[in-house]
């Protein structure tokens, strides 16, 4: 059955997992031109052509996925950060906003819509956004990071510092974070404790 659609668009997720990308599309736009209506195939083909930087693409397949399925969450929160990375903010949220109506409980979608409000300017909203991420995942460290940044730059160094703090804890592997953490230090005058952050980010 060399048109099996389900068949095909699994070879086609098996080499996007192997980073074998372009044959990834070829599989995965074989299995469509047979069965045209295949949400989760449009959607996992947004995912490869998103890794391989072309965005626009990646947007249609996304838009395609939730035109043929919209009550995938996932879909549409992948639709909103194509359409951030592509600078149509407005939009992202909006997609973003949508995911979470069908998951309320999904925390990466609250903390990319924080990271677009942020950009936007609405800095209350992403606030908001990042504690509900921390809220629905407490061992969320990218949540706690981009919360910080915030608080940071609105001069609550002792809540930033808590929440790098917490987010290298979760990881401590995270060079931001403890980059973020260095930078603060700084700001405060801890010298020391400054350049043990940015040794520790260095190694």
């Amino acid at each position: 059955h060399p048109d099996q659609p389900q068949a095909l668009h699994l070879l086609g997720v098996i080499a996007h997992q192997r980073g074998e990308n372009e044959q990834a599309v070829t599989l995965i736009e074989k299995a469509l031109s047979i069965k045209s209506d295949y949400a989760e195939a449009h959607s996992n083909l947004g995912l490869v052509l998103q890794e391989l930087g072309k965005l626009e693409g990646a947007a249609s397949s996304f838009r395609e996925a939730v035109r043929i399925n919209p009550n995938s969450a996932e879909a549409h929160s992948n639709l909103g950060i194509t359409l951030h990375t592509l600078g149509r903010l407005k939009e992202a949220v909006a997609s973003h906003n949508t995911a979470l109506k069908l998951n309320p409980n999904y925390p990466e979608t609250h903390n990319n819509l924080g990271i677009t409000q942020k950009e936007l300017g609405q800095l209350d909203e992403a606030i908001i956004s990042y504690q509900k991420a921390i809220e629905i995942r407490n061992d969320y460290p990218e949540a706690r990071n981009n919360l910080a940044t915030i608080f940071k730059e609105q001069g609550k160094l002792t809540e930033a510092v808590k929440l790098y703090q917490e987010a290298v804890a979760i990881n401590p592997e995270y060079f931001e974070a403890h980059n973020n953490l260095g930078l603060i230090r700084l700001e405060m005058n801890e010298i020391n404790e400054a350049l043990t952050c940015f040794r520790r980010a260095l190694s």
